[in-house]
Formats: structure tokens, C-alpha cells, sequence
């Protein structure tokens, strides 16, 4: 059974988290040499710091604090990467040819709607396979939703291998076209192959931001839009 999956990520909700990344860092004054370190301080000709080393104290002393936190906060940012941290805020599948449907909520509640949702296919005592088809999905959307699940101390209903092999248990767009070891982005591939590419106005860096304004159905329809352009891209990858 083919199923088109796309799924959308937020950074670690954990309480303290970007704090905590903070305490860890150790924030380092600019490279820079003696009379642009005192301009970028605003010194002008002051004498009174006559090493570099100084006027590098100074700048940790006025600006380390803020510094470190917006390096951690960075670093938080790149945790809606990591399975391990980050949470899905969206899943959109399709199933072969039929519409696409959008689970959100809690990551709990996404993960129990993708489970009925593939169970409905199944028949009595039927342990489903289903052979997952996205973009970039061996690399990051399938291992994520394998972490999240046993996270989340929830049994997948169907078989999630992890770590697939392309065409053999799973399908990715991304190693058909540039190879393995290679990228295309999806838009740069749609537009290659002269197929309708994502929502105008929004990309993955956009997700938390509109997640934080309360945005999801936004976010759950650019999700689904990478649903439809990777189920098209699919097609056209293998002539169907």
C-alpha cells in the first residue's frame, strides 16, 4: 500500500530548554583587531583599554549574556531536527490516489490518529506494510516518527522500518533524483519536473513562528500541499 507522508516539526517543548542550552555555552568575544573591537564597542578614542584582550573582556562583560542566549536560543531552533528533542506538530498522508488527510493536535493525539487512519486499510488480524513515499523521508521523516512513537510509548498499528532502503521498503524522491549522498530541495525538483511546488509565502523555517501565533491549520496546509507535490513528483519519477 502506498502511502505519500509529509510531516512537520517544532523544537523541544521542554520547560527551561533554551536556559539549559545556555548554562553550556561558552560565548566568546568577535575576532576582530584592536580599533574595530573599539568601535564596535563605541569607544571612539578612548585610550583606556590598550589590549586587545581587554577591550575582548569589555565586550563579554556588555554583551556575553545576551550573546549566549541568542546562540541558544539558535541551537534550540535546530532542535525541531532531532528526533530525540523536537515534536511533530503535523503529519498529512494520502493513500495512494485518495485525498489528503491532516492529523494535529498533541503529538500524542497525531500519533494515535496516524494509527487508525492506517489501520482502517487493514483487514482482520492484518499487520499493514505500508511502503511510505516522501522527500528527504529516509533521512529525516521516517526516523523522526520512529523516535517520536517510541518516545511517546506508542506501538506503531503497522510496520515503520526506521532506517529503509529506498525502493525496496520505502521510496524517496530526493534519492531517486540527485542519488544517494546528494539533495535537491523539493521545490527545485517540482520546478525541474514542471509540477506545482509548495504554498507560496511559507517554508519549513516558518513553522515554529507560525506555531507560536496559533497558526497549525496554516502549517497542516503547507504540509499537505508537500503531500500533493511529492505524490506528483512520484509520478512523474516513475512514469505512472
Amino acid at each position: 500500500m502506498n502511502i505519500f507522508i509529509d510531516i512537520e516539526t517544532i523544537p523541544e517543548q521542554a520547560k527551561g530548554a533554551v536556559e539549559l542550552i545556555a548554562e553550556n555555552l561558552t560565548v566568546k568575544a568577535p575576532d576582530l583587531t584592536k580599533p574595530k573591537l573599539i568601535d564596535l564597542l563605541g569607544l571612539g578614542a578612548d585610550g583606556k583599554f590598550k589590549t586587545v584582550a581587554e577591550l575582548k573582556e569589555l565586550w563579554i562583560e556588555n554583551h556575553g549574556a545576551m550573546a549566549k542566549t541568542e546562540q541558544a536560543k539558535q541551537q534550540w531552533l535546530k532542535t525541531s531536527f532531532d528526533g530525540a528533542k523536537g515534536e511533530i506538530c503535523c503529519i498529512c498522508v494520502a493513500v495512494e490516489d485518495d485525498s489528503v488527510e491532516k492529523f494535529i493536535g498533541t503529538e500524542l493525539e497525531i500519533l494515535n490518529q496516524l494509527n487508525d487512519y492506517i489501520l482502517s486499510f487493514a483487514k482482520p488480524s492484518q499487520i499493514l506494510k505500508p511502503y511510505f513515499i516522501g522527500h528527504n523521508s529516509i533521512k529525516f521523516d521516517l526516523p523522526f516518527l520512529h523516535k517520536r512513537f517510541v518516545i511517546n510509548k506508542v506501538k506503531p498499528a503497522f510496520e515503520l522500518i526506521a532506517h529503509g532502503r529506498h525502493e525496496y521498503n520505502c521510496f524517496d524522491t530526493m534519492i531517486e533524483w540527485a542519488g544517494f549522498g546528494n539533495k535537491i530541495s523539493m521545490d527545485n525538483l517540482a520546478q525541474a519536473l514542471g509540477v506545482k511546488g509548495k504554498t507560496e509565502g511559507m517554508d519549513g523555517s516558518q513553522v515554529w513562528p507560525e506555531y507560536e501565533k496559533g497558526n497549525i491549520e496554516r502549517i497542516a496546509d503547507y504540509c499537505l500541499d508537500d503531500v500533493e507535490c511529492t505524490r506528483e513528483i512520484y509520478k512523474r519519477l516513475t512514469f505512472k
